[in-house]
């Protein structure tokens, strides 16, 4: 198997906040290889958006590492100076925000943003730059390239400011993209339109995708491999068809039964009980342990269980996962 383009390794980001230590993400692991999608999944405040900031070293002072690794083609990115940070931030590795109307600065047009990137990272100058932005946003589907590019953000709809962004992520065909919720404000056609449109790029520039998001829909979709995280840990780790057909941790278990399903008959839609831990004060073992319904006293609640392996490059978080399988069977027997 070829050498993975990215190696997250027991990374640990701590916020040292006023009311305490805010531990976001605490011990996460994973890879993304050349041409895959990988998604990370979870409800908010997870830690999922956290990791992909450090991979891209975007958080402020208050955000530090206090452990890990994140190897991007064999180099540890946490130990560059920002200067080498700043020719691969934009250059090798782009990102997509969540929110393009707070990403884009809305003083400055659509090309001039697009183009400054262009100029900053490629021995090209304004002119040549203008006309490859312009092409970028023929490529990502904006009508009338010429007429936008001297648009302002405010002046674009929502979908059309994320299809920007896309552009100026893609302006210096990057070797891996982070897409952190790229649909998430936007209907759900403009949302169809935008995963397609990721997904033909990708096949065009052989780029690697990181995929953050909470909606199981769009992991479905669009990756290749998922993570799924919860209060700071990676609780189950599969590729994507099995995670649908055979979630082992209770997490995981309970997203996916909270989606509706059209082809069986549902009285009511299941869901977890209770709400995520607050960061200052997880709980002790197992951080899913107060919503878990197979919550074990005196196991659960004292020790953390560690991420194993129960299939090949499947692992899961969890001392009882065999008991989601009869679940599951019970529930099939059901349909």
């Amino acid at each position: 198997m070829p050498e993975p383009l990215l190696i997250v390794r027991n990374l640990k980001t701590y916020f040292y906040t006023e009311d305490g230590v805010v531990k976001a993400v605490d011990g996460v692991d994973f890879e993304v290889y050349e041409g895959e999608t990988r998604g990370i999944v979870g409800e908010s405040g997870c830690g999922k958006s956290v990791t992909s900031l450090w991979i891209m070293r975007l958080l402020d002072e208050k955000g530090r590492i206090v452990d890990g690794e994140i190897i991007f083609k064999g180099r540890n990115l946490l130990e560059l100076s920002e200067d080498e940070m700043r020719r691969i931030r934009g250059n090798e590795i782009a990102m997509i925000f969540q929110e393009p109307m707070v990403a884009l600065n809305p003083v400055y047009t659509i090309g001039d943003q697009i183009i400054e990137a262009i100029t900053l990272h490629q021995n090209v100058d304004e002119h040549k730059a203008r006309k490859m932005a312009i092409d970028l946003l023929r490529k990502v589907g904006i009508p009338e390239p010429e007429k936008r590019i001297d648009e302002y953000p405010h002046q674009l709809s929502g979908g059309m400011r994320q299809r920007a962004m896309i552009a100026m992520a893609l302006s210096c065909r990057p070797s891996l993209l982070i897409a952190d919720e790229p649909t998430t404000a936007l209907d759900v056609t403009i949302q169809a339109q935008i995963l397609e449109l990721m997904k033909e790029l990708q096949k065009e520039y052989g780029m690697a995708i990181i995929l953050i998001t909470h909606d199981m829909g769009v992991i479905a979709e669009t990756a290749d491999r998922v993570v799924v995280m919860y209060a700071g840990k990676v609780v189950e780790y599969a590729d994507v068809k099995t995670l649908f057909n055979d979630p082992k941790h209770p997490y995981t278990y309970g997203l996916l039964t909270s989606i509706p399903r059209l082809d069986i008959e549902q009285e009511k839609l299941k869901s977890i009980p209770g709400v995520v831990p607050d960061p200052l004060n997880f709980p002790s073992g197992c951080r899913f342990h107060p919503r878990c319904e197979f919550f074990e006293k005196g196991k659960c609640d004292v020790s953390e269980p560690e991420l194993v392996e129960v299939a090949e490059g499947h692992k899961v978080r969890c001392y009882f996962w065999e008991r989601v399988d009869e679940v599951k069977k019970l529930e099939a027997e059901k349909v």
